[in-house]
């Protein structure tokens, strides 16, 4: 079986940034802490998940479509840290040394990108597609050969159809509508204003999607004070469900599998980087370390972001 492993290039930053120490420098007295961790994790990804393809997706600058739509989508989060704004061309070095092609879309967000590589893998026979990310909205990609890795507790844990419903009592198919109703505060997307997460569980073991809750609704299946709450937010549902539901269809100029596939990284440029960085730890595990399939699992954990930062409070990157 081929693993094609698919990378939220905006989440591992994300995490690595908040994860490792900020007093982290070079010599020159520039921070290296996100650059640090993004290599860590990467050489982590590697050797613990033997990939045979990978790619990575991320946001641009540019106003997505999702914010055209709502101007106050993901308003809630914070400024970018100047500190990490400062690592990303590192970051972009990193990747490019790593053999793993970016891609990116006008409008669209990481997601996006990999819902869209994620789609053409589904289905393929001798092919899985693992999907390396901490956004919750990913779990809707879920299939018979996709699976969501999800760093948790110092570990990555593979999310599948059954785990996922063994957790959230939901199914991947119907992620989109449980945001609907519960919302999704990550991305300042209301829902229906007092089901909260139980009571969207609830409605959806019992109805389905939300077409077929509103339909009981109309019915007068559904009575008393979650029927006058359905009613208020009836709009809401249909806007947020539509808001978290991912593009699976982007056209991904230029995008070829074998561009993914795993081959030796430009070591000159990852030696030029960590020398740079003044990083004798990764200048010598690059020395020792292979890209391609061998039975070495790495020691090193995927940290932790302290409790006091979200990882929902994620904002664009690039």
């Amino acid at each position: 079986m081929k693993k094609i492993l698919l990378i939220d290039v905006s989440h591992l930053f994300f995490r690595a940034f908040y994860a490792f120490p900020r007093g982290l420098t070079n010599k020159n007295g520039s921070p290296i802490n996100a650059v640090f961790g993004v290599a860590q994790m990467l050489f982590t990804l590697f050797e613990n998940e033997k990939p045979d393809y990978v790619f990575g997706g991320k946001d641009l600058k540019e106003k997505t479509h999702r914010a055209q739509k709502f101007n106050d989508y993901k308003a809630n989060r914070p400024p970018l840290d100047p500190e990490l704004a400062q690592q990303i061309p590192l970051v972009h070095d990193l990747f490019g040394a790593f053999g793993i092609p970016v891609f990116c879309e006008e409008g669209y967000e990481g997601d996006d990108i990999l819902a869209s590589i994620a789609e053409r893998v589904r289905g393929n026979s001798g092919y899985e597609g693992e999907v390396f990310t901490g956004d919750q909205d990913a779990l809707q990609l879920i299939g018979e050969n996709i699976y969501i890795l999800k760093p948790e507790n110092k570990q990555n844990v593979r999310v599948t159809r059954s785990s996922l419903f063994e957790k959230k009592q939901i199914f991947p198919e119907e992620v989109i509508d449980f945001k609907g109703l519960a919302g999704d505060a990550s991305d300042n997307l209301k829902g229906v204003e007092g089901v909260g997460e139980k009571g969207a569980v609830s409605l959806i073991r019992k109805y389905g999607k939300l077409e077929s809750i509103f339909t009981a609704l109309d019915a007068g299946a559904i009575t008393g004070a979650i029927a006058q709450k359905l009613e208020i937010g009836r709009e809401t549902a249909f806007f947020t469900r539509e808001m978290a539901t991912l593009h699976r269809n982007l056209p991904l100029q230029n995008f070829d599998f074998e561009k993914g596939k795993v081959h030796d990284f430009d070591r000159e440029i990852l030696k030029n980087v960590f020398t740079e960085m003044g990083s004798q730890m990764l200048l010598k595990r690059m020395e020792t370390w292979s890209p391609f399939k061998n039975d070495k699992i790495s020691s090193v954990s995927f940290p932790v972001i302290p409790q006091n930062i979200s990882d929902g409070s994620q904002i664009s990157l690039f």
